[in-house]
């Protein structure tokens, strides 16, 4: 595996350290098992965070106190749940973009088709659903990481680049910020407050740093897939 520090350009330092982080992203916003949860309490998913922000281009440091957990497991496992998964009809802030988007079926079958274009099934991700939040950093994680391959590759970034752009513009640009607004009166613990707002944070960013580098007119359509 390509370690961040090992590798030759900024480009590829930049595209390294955006995957690697939506992929921490991914697994801290899934059901926590007990293994997550002592990386988290411990400050090791914290550390991992802060050590990879630091080779991006812009400053997301509001966040990184509020990356750890506090008390025991089993307590932090309910708070998920009643945060994320668990209310009458719906719970108070759930991880589904098309619940956000509207249109839930139309917002699924968009996404599968970005997923299906570059080869992907929801079977290899993290097992949820394509519209939940796990499953769209995923995908980032992935874009970014073939990004950093065709780099090393001396191969053209773009349409990886491009995809990035359009599907951070599409999908976590568009609904990520009704979710850290919901959070807002759920009361959840700390870690998912920070960790939505990261996630918000990085989408914005990103997508201002990709729409900085690559031709927008030239963006992907889906229409056509």
């Amino acid at each position: 595996m390509m370690q961040i520090e090992s590798l030759g350009t900024q480009e590829g330092i930049v595209a390294a350290a955006h995957s690697r982080l939506y992929r921490l992203l991914a697994d801290g916003i899934l059901f926590p098992d007990r293994d997550a949860f002592d990386e988290i309490k411990a400050g090791r998913v914290r550390d991992y965070v802060v050590e990879t922000c630091r080779e991006l281009p812009y400053a997301l440091e509001p966040a990184f106190d509020g990356l750890v957990a506090s008390g025991e497991y089993v307590d932090f496992q309910s708070e998920f749940l009643r945060v994320f998964e668990v209310g009458q009809g719906m719970p108070p802030c759930p991880l589904y973009s098309g619940i956000y988007r509207g249109g839930r079926k139309a917002v699924m079958e968009e996404l599968a088709r970005f997923y299906s274009y570059f080869g992907l099934s929801i079977e290899h991700g993290s097992g949820e659903l394509p519209d939940h939040l796990a499953t769209e950093l995923e995908f980032m994680h992935f874009l970014a990481f073939k990004e950093l391959t065709a780099l090393h590759q001396e191969k053209d970034p773009m349409p990886y680049r491009r995809a990035q752009a359009d599907f951070l513009e599409r999908q976590l640009v568009s609904w990520v910020p009704s979710l850290e607004k919901r959070l807002q009166g759920a009361a959840p613990p700390p870690f998912y407050t920070a960790l939505v707002w990261l996630t918000n944070a990085l989408a914005r960013e990103h997508l201002a740093l990709l729409n900085g580098s690559v031709d927008r007119n030239a963006t992907i359509s889906l229409d056509a897939v």
